[in-house]
């Protein structure tokens, strides 16, 4: 495979972190204005303390392999994988230490990836809890490690020959899997391409007893030539004993490696039954107009899809639930221990939109899209068979409503549907989409009737509508800014210093709002916003400032500390609202 195609471009850094020049990829992907900047600036704050740690290590080790969150050119936050390199200084360039940086685009990766194993490289670096392998061919040097909190905790460094023999010589890997670690070693010393193994050892040298274990690596070829292997090893955790048996047996289906509908069938219902009253969600994924692809795209290429919609719907429940095929384009997922619908929705949009991408920008191949109906044991059913139909009725209901969609069964949207009564009806579906509207009625209603004894019983409600993580209320007296009050987690730091600054003040528009999207683009104007909002673990805020009397002023900050979409304007004036009732109805006596 070509590296050129996910390679991005390379740049030469200081140790200040200094971007000293880029080459013609890397300004083509990001803008010709980075030269004289620092590379700070591109990367996610969570991960800057990671970047400056692999910088400090590639001085003990050449091309060192790490994996950082940067901006790309839509402005938005995706992993990238660093390869980082010592470097020669131009003459009369500088005198410190510099270091060349390769950057690869993991999306456009997997992407062109032609086989079953697509997925392995996106896993390396999504799925940042499990340990992980970094491997140079060329000089036997094998790193193991594992992400805690944004940082990398190192396990072993050390030659590749010689941990395999001492995992062997120390009994650490269970006798009949021998072979397959054999294996294993042997994929990482010949740069095998793509592997994927199973094996029982002990993990950790003090662990009480041995696990079975799955590793996916996959061998890249940096800018300089260099082979390096990266890999993955996670710990296979069944629900029971059986788990492992049916993920290793003939219950897999042929041609996709995700469960057959015998298996998948018999495995939900053990886990239904293990775990009373747990939340075990299940979902119907179906290809939709598979028949006209195959039509008009040979069965062959029907197959393709198959399969790569497959390996999707599989890395999109990996570590969380397990995948299967009950027929011919449809798939099926059950997924444990999800306790909302916004979890749902996020796994359910995550499989959605990445079947939508599958073929993007590839004119030759057809945009292939997939609708799926979702229901959860226990609140939509107690058994399987219950759970199965409604699922499959909402399933039809995406198709209905014109495909490319998810729909999750709420039973006071979807009950009478189910049970055969037509479809739902149009009013409730325009009060669901758009209930935050009822949600602000009601408070200002309240709030009108009952004045400020409403406010704080509303909390709870504006924080489900507006899908938010806190509140906070700060008060001006006349000579700083004072955090008050919070709603939501007690244990957030306080950080007010930030409120003081008059610039940032200055930036609210002639209502008093202030929109904040994305914490980072403050990080010019603004530093210190930006600090106290990382401290606080606050991603996306809506401020209002209310003037409450001339020597008293309030601002009310509706939190996210979770990246979403932008405030779209109606959240914007609805806050806004909700705002001036909070600041008023509190502080004003």
């Amino acid at each position: 495979m070509d590296n050129n195609v996910f390679f991005k471009g390379k740049a030469i850094i200081d140790e200040q972190f200094n971007i000293l020049s880029v080459d013609d990829e890397l300004k083509d992907f990001l803008g010709d204005n980075l030269v004289n900047t620092k590379i700070a600036r591109l990367i996610h704050p969570s991960d800057i303390n990671q970047l400056e740690t692999a910088v400090k290590n590639v001085q003990s080790e050449s091309g060192f392999v790490t994996a950082l969150r940067m901006v790309d050119n839509t402005g938005r936050y995706r992993w990238f994988v660093y390869i980082i390199d010592e470097a020669e200084p131009a003459d009369n360039v500088c005198n410190s230490r510099i270091c060349s940086i390769s950057i690869f685009d993991i999306r456009v990766f997997f992407k062109h990836t032609d086989t079953k194993a697509d997925n392995t490289y996106m896993e390396y670096f999504s799925l940042m809890e499990y340990l992980m392998f970094s491997y140079d061919v060329s000089t036997d040097r094998l790193r193991i490690f594992m992400m805690e909190s944004h940082q990398q905790v190192d396990f072993y460094r050390g030659t590749l020959a010689d941990w395999r023999r001492t995992m062997l010589a120390n009994g650490n890997v269970y006798g009949v899997t021998r072979n397959i670690f054999d294996s294993f070693c042997d994929d990482f010393a010949n740069g095998t391409e793509i592997f994927e193994r199973e094996f029982k050892m002990k993990i950790f040298e003090n662990s009480q007893g041995m696990e079975w274990c799955l590793v996916k690596g996959k061998t890249i070829i940096d800018f300089n030539g260099k082979k390096h292997v990266i890999a993955t090893m996670s710990k296979i955790s069944p629900v029971n004993d059986e788990e492992h048996v049916y993920l290793n047996s003939d219950a897999l289906d042929v041609g996709t490696d995700i469960l057959n509908k015998r298996a998948i069938t018999e495995y939900t219902k053990r886990l239904i039954e293990s775990k009373p009253g747990c939340p075990v969600t299940i979902a119907i994924i179906d290809i939709d107009n598979f028949k006209t692809i195959n039509d008009e795209f040979g069965h062959m290429f029907g197959d393709e899809v198959i399969c790569n919609v497959a390996d999707v719907i599989k890395e999109s429940v990996e570590g969380k639930g397990v995948a299967g095929r009950i027929g011919g384009d449809e798939m099926f997922i059950v997924v444990e221990g999800l306790k909302s619908n916004d979890e749902i929705r996020n796994v359910l949009r995550t499989i959605r939109n990445n079947v939508s991408f599958m073929y993007n920008n590839q004119p030759d191949k057809p945009h292939v899209t997939c609708s799926i109906g979702s229901s959860t044991y226990p609140c939509d059913g107690q058994t399987y068979e219950e759970l199965f139909n409604i699922a499959d009725k909402m399933l039809y209901l995406a198709k209905e409503k014109g495909r490319d969609r998810y729909i999750i069964y709420l039973p006071d949207l979807h009950e009478d549907y189910v049970k055969g009564k037509g479809m739902p009806n149009s009013e409730a579906y325009m009060f669901y989409k758009y209930k935050k509207i009822g949600v602000v009625n009601d408070i200002v209603n309240a709030y009108r009737k009952n004045g400020k004894d409403c406010i704080m019983e509303s909390a709870d409600k504006i924080k489900r509508a507006f899908a938010l993580d806190s509140i906070f209320i700060y008060h001006h007296t006349g000579e700083a800014w004072e955090r008050k009050i919070i709603i939501g987690n007690k244990d957030i730091a306080e950080d007010n210093d930030y409120l003081n600054d008059k610039a940032y003040i200055a930036d609210f528009t002639e209502d008093g709002i202030e929109v904040i999207d994305n914490i980072n683009f403050f990080e010019r104007r603004a530093k210190n916003t930006v600090k106290a909002f990382i401290n606080m673990g606050i991603n996306q805020a809506v401020q209002i400032i209310v003037n409450v009397s001339d020597e008293n002023d309030v601002i009310v900050s509706f939190n996210r500390n979770r990246q979403m979409s932008k405030w779209s304007e109606m959240d914007i004036v609805y806050l806004a609202i909700l705002g001036n009732i909070f600041g008023n109805g509190i502080y004003n006596d």
